[in-house]
């Protein structure tokens, strides 16, 4: 397969030479040990935590992270049947996602939509743009770093970032694993997956997911694939070069958009699932799918990475990373709808819109762990690099409108100036960005560690838009600079128990980078400040886990309404969010765990203007409950072998808007499973919203439409190796 990368020769050159130039060899030397005394933990418990990525350059192990950092693992997709981005992300402390049309697999932590979405620690300019619902075949595990990121991934990770790791080549033996489900909807499931060591030094791994399914709505069916391949070399004992090719595919034929709120009068079978003002969601139309019959949702997209990592003496090393990407994804459909009282029918429009989206990043840094004095002493330094070139053909008009309850969807209208009278449009973007970072962690006595990170942005933007109906052409571009930093401090109590503090300063741009307007391209960036305070740690001989956080998070600068005159939009609106997160596992018995998470969060709008001139102070953010928890067990009964697990997950209510004037109910849903040794892997049974539950769990575009949940399911599948 090639790919198109003609902006990218001189990135991929400068990566080239660092790779060149560290190619020697040298005798290995074995750095210092940690200061810290090693964990003694149970065999079920990993016995010397992985450093997390996620949190920093600092290789620092999960328990010297000055914040919240929940980890998703293999083990943890496959015991809960975890098959997508969006269940993976429910299931960690206090996120809730779900998908709108331009964005699937879409998350909130904290209150915030700004998070940053990393792919095996790469992360893009604009990073909702390549959301996609992936499968969770080809991940080893999801890191996801709560609260402001910019300082560590750069502008727009208010919230905080989602790492995806996928499965990598190892040293550590060959391996191979397998996975097939059939279940509800005539959907299928199929994943292959194996390690190769062609020597003691050289590995490949490739890893290849195939999903298909009907849909729970009628006819939205879809289809996706993933390979994702990689490549481990340790070339000398002090040069390990890594490199990873991913593709990525899936199709979505006539795409759920939501279901419309219908005037109570009107509603067949009205729910009390979304209230205010005289909409209501009715629970007969459920299955129905307004979108034309040939809509459709397509993405490819690919990903290559490369890593050169050089131990230059026994305390430095130098790092080198480089990824390119490219996409090409399109939307054909009509994706609002809007009830029409004089008519009653249901109004709707038509959107056409393609990417092209084209991506390098460099990164190159020096790491230092040693001594000063009698403490252990980390440090990176390093610059950062990033091109993004963005196309996009963009049209918006109307088509037929239909009956509610028995909607004749028809087709969409051809692609011409007479169909497309909303707007026709096209254009085209680049975003260069540089940076350059420093982060620093010391032991000021072995159980009380500092952290601190420094980073300096530097963003230009060029844009272009034609108009094609008034046959004009705008250009504008921006620059921006920002400097983000946080200071951190971790306190081992008990080499078992830690109790960290942090603050953060961060940034973010308004709306975003590549679609952004004249208008919002004249603004500053917004600026974001954090505190978080907790406590982690193991107890009862390390069957008792437990992270629990404090934190408030602010962002000013936000776009609101001039309140003398609200047809003018301006800087100095603010929002904050402040809450509680609490995760806890507990293994009374090696044959039996359980977890508990959750999270109360009060996101608002302290200053916030509308359009109308409301006042909108005080109202909650869009699709942010305040109250979140997952409850999840499994017991295994050691002479059948059987294991019986369950999880309950809660949601509490949301607005649809930032009016607040329609709000979404809660929703608890009841997950079930059984499963039995077979084959070398593990035969389960799952069902899925047992209570059959009717609800609605995200908002679209608009705030009168909804997303209705997916019904009681039942699945059987089997993983495992051979």
């Amino acid at each position: 397969m090639s790919l198109p990368f003609p902006v990218f020769p001189r990135y991929a050159l400068s990566g080239c030479l660092f790779c060149a130039a560290l190619w020697p060899g040298a005798a290995w030397s074995q750095q210092q040990p940690h200061v810290l005394e090693s964990v003694e933990v149970g065999a079920d418990i990993e016995a010397q935590p992985r450093p997390t990525t996620t949190a920093g350059r600092l290789s620092l192990e999960p328990r010297e992270v000055p914040a919240t950092v929940n980890r998703v693992d293999r083990e943890d997709i496959e015991q809960q049947g975890l098959r997508n981005l969006i269940e993976l992300y429910r299931s960690a402390p206090g996120v809730s996602a779900g998908n709108i049309p331009g964005s699937p697999a879409t998350a909130v932590m904290r209150g915030l939509t700004d998070v940053g979405y990393l792919f095996d620690g790469v992360r893009v300019a604009d990073p909702g743009m390549v959301a996609r619902n992936l499968d969770t075949w080809n991940l080893e595990r999801a890191e996801i770093l709560k609260g402001p990121a910019s300082v560590l991934h750069g502008t727009g990770a208010l919230a905080g970032s989602i790492n995806l790791v996928p499965r990598k080549a190892s040293l550590a033996g060959d391996s191979r694993e397998g996975m097939i489900s059939y279940g509800s909807n005539d959907t299928v499931r199929l994943g292959v997956g194996g390690n190769k060591m062609v020597s003691d030094r050289l590995a490949l791994r490739a890893d290849l997911s195939h999903g298909e399914s009907n849909g729970y709505i009628d006819d939205t069916s879809s289809r996706t694939n993933a390979l994702t391949t990689s490549l481990l070399f340790q070339a000398t004992e002090r040069l390990t070069l890594s490199a990873a090719f991913d593709v990525y595919q899936d199709r979505y034929t006539t795409p759920y958009q939501g279901a419309p709120l219908l005037p109570a009068s009107v509603a067949r079978d009205p729910s009390d699932v979304v209230s205010g003002g005289d909409l209501v969601l009715d629970e007969s139309i459920r299955d129905n799918n307004y979108n034309v019959r040939d809509g459709a949702m397509t993405a490819d997209s690919q990903w290559l990475r490369t890593k050169v990592d050089y131990e230059l003496t026994p305390d430095w090393r130098l790092v080198n990373e480089l990824g390119l990407y490219n996409a090409n994804r399109d939307w054909a459909n009509s994706e609002d709808f809007t009830y029409n009282d004089g008519t009653g029918l249901m109004d709707r429009g038509t959107t056409r819109i393609n990417h092209h989206h084209r991506f390098a990043s460099e990164r190159a840094y020096a790491a230092y762990d040693g001594y000063w004095g009698e403490r252990r002493h980390r440090f990176t330094a390093g610059v950062e690099y990033q091109y993004t070139d963005f196309d996009t053909r963009r049209r918006f008009g109307t088509t037929t409108a239909v009956d509610p309850f028995n909607p004749d969807r028809g087709y969409l209208p051809p692609n011409s100036p007479a169909n497309y009278t909303s707007s026709r449009v096209d254009y085209d973007s680049t975003v260069s960005g540089r940076a350059l970072f420093v982060e620093d962690a010391l032991n000021l006595t072995p159980r009380w560690l500092m952290v601190a990170g420094l980073r300096y942005e530097y963003l230009d933007l060029d844009r272009g838009i034609d108009d094609l109906d008034a046959g004009s052409r705008e250009t504008f571009g921006q620059t921006f600079e920002d400097l983000s930093w946080r200071l951190g401090t971790v306190y081992d109590l008990t080499n078992t128990t830690q109790v960290f503090l942090q603050y953060n300063r961060a940034s973010a741009p308004v709306g975003g980078l590549l679609l952004s307007n004249a208008t919002n391209a004249r603004f500053d960036l917004t600026t974001g400040r954090s505190m978080e305070a907790g406590v982690r740690g193991q107890l009862w001989d390390n069957r008792l886990t437990l992270m629990t956080s404090v934190y408030r998070i602010r962002q000013d600068d936000i776009i609101t309404r001039d309140p003398n005159n609200a047809g003018l939009s301006i800087q100095g609106g603010s929002l904050e969010s402040k809450g509680v997160e609490v995760d806890l596992t507990l293994r009374p018995h090696p044959r039996w765990w359980l977890n508990l998470n959750g999270a109360f969060n009060d996101a608002e709008y302290t200053r916030m203007t509308s359009s109308s001139g409301a006042d909108q102070s005080g109202n909650r953010l869009t699709n942010v409950p305040e109250k979140t928890w997952n409850l999840s067990s499994a017991y295994t009964f050691a002479p059948l072998p059987v294991t019986v697990g369950g999880a309950v997950r809660y949601t509490g209510d949301f607005f649809t808007g930032t009016a607040n004037q329609y709000r979404v109910a809660s929703r608890t849903l009841l997950d079930a499973w059984v499963g039995y040794p077979l084959a070398g892997g593990t035969l389960t049974l799952r069902g899925r919203n047992l209570t059959d539950e009717f609800y609605a769990e995200w908002s679209g575009y608009s705030p009168t439409q909804v997303y209705i949940g997916e019904p009681r399911t039942v699945e059987l599948g089997w993983t495992g190796r051979f």
